[in-house]
């Protein structure tokens, strides 16, 4: 395993996490956290994302009676608000007795919207990890989440959190070995063992299909992986019942599928929460045609002033996240506003405006 110190993101989901029933599996989980209290022994910075607490409530709830006069959202909310504190529970029970704590953190998209709070988190994280004795455990907080602010699925949180700490791995743990280069399943599927953007090699056709019981599925997972690979960061999609599984991969063992990270300097941290990718912004502001073209072309900087905007969607404020689109509304970019909508209305199309996002503060999209 490699000798220095390592800052890692793991996510177990809900299929790898819970039995039939739906609640968590203590023996595969007890598995999982022996693994990472032995990483946290020899000073490895982990971060673990965990799904699970849905079931567990419903499960839980199961065995208490039924629901009164609540629709599906009411439903996941309060199976959510039940099961998070068993998750938890069974977490904490099985970190004691390898002398580490359960810290929990419950997200959700609003607190990645903006850069006040993104900061507010970067800080929380960077003071855990200078604690070996608390494990920090992550989930939406699915009990007051819906609609918008909702995460895909905890990928897409597992991975903002990576590029929020510059993760040097993410590990996704799953219910199945890898990515197949065809169904699982259909005769002749063999896994994919490296996947690599950039070089255009093992790169699979069109993934499909949903985890039962979870919102993703590995389209979710393969777009997650392709923002880490931009960044940077390796990502590691494997079964997580392999016997040691995690410092099996750290050791470079060929282990389900590996997303080879690009090559290039690491970015800022504006930077890395920029191109994660937020893009459920409902704020947004409309580039004429010639600012378009101009933001399309990657080679040469560009900020955005309010002589080439056309339109504000939605309300902001200086700092927040705003996308980006040209005239038929397809995404361009992703930038810092440095002023709020109301301000940035009064001024659209005229010249000799303050700058609406500076360049060092702009993501441009890559072209699919």
């Amino acid at each position: 395993m490699n000798a220095r110190k390592l800052n890692l993101v793991i996510k177990i989901g809900t299929l790898a996490l819970c039995g039939a029933d739906g609640a968590p599996d203590a023996a595969l989980l007890g598995k999982i956290v022996s693994e990472i209290a032995a990483l946290k022994r020899l000073r490895h910075n982990v971060v673990l994302v965990t799904s699970g607490a849905v079931g567990s409530g419903r499960a839980l709830n199961r065995r208490h009676g039924t629901l009164h006069k609540c629709d599906e959202v009411a439903a996941r909310q309060i199976f959510a608000s039940l099961g998070q504190t068993q998750l938890m529970a069974l977490y904490q029970s099985l970190l004691a007795p390898h002398g580490f704590a359960a810290a929990q953190i419950l997200l959700t998209k609003q607190d990645f919207l903006t850069r006040a709070h993104h900061k507010h988190m970067t800080h929380l994280f960077k003071a855990l990890e200078k604690q070996p004795h608390i494990v920090p455990i992550v989930n939406e907080n699915d009990s007051v989440t819906v609609d918008e602010l909702m995460f895909t699925d905890n990928d897409e949180l597992a991975g903002l959190l990576a590029a929020m700490i510059n993760a040097d791995r993410f590990i996704i743990l799953s219910h199945i070995a890898g990515v197949y280069d065809r169904p699982p399943g259909s005769p002749g599927a063999k896994i994919i063992p490296l996947i690599d953007w950039q070089g255009k090699k093992g790169v699979p056709g069109e993934v499909k299909g949903k985890s039962a019981g979870g919102r993703g599925g590995m389209q979710s997972k393969l777009g997650v992986a392709r923002k880490m690979a931009a960044l940077g960061i390796r990502t590691h999609i494997a079964a997580a019942r392999e016997e040691n599984v995690i410092p099996r991969i750290l050791a470079g063992a060929p282990l389900g599928t590996v997303i080879a990270p690009a090559s290039g300097k690491k970015n800022s941290a504006v930077k890395r929460w920029l191109a994660s990718e937020v893009s459920a912004s409902p704020a947004a502001v409309t580039a004429n045609a010639c600012l378009a073209d101009i933001i399309r072309d990657h080679h040469q900087a560009v900020s955005l002033l309010p002589v080439g905007l056309t339109s504000v969607k939605g309300e902001f404020g200086k700092g927040d996240l705003v996308r980006v689109t040209d005239e038929k509304g397809k995404p361009l970019a992703l930038g810092v506003a440095r002023y709020d909508a109301a301000t940035l209305r009064r001024a659209l199309g005229k010249k000799k405006q303050p700058v609406f996002i500076h360049y060092d503060q702009l993501h441009r999209m890559e072209a699919e």
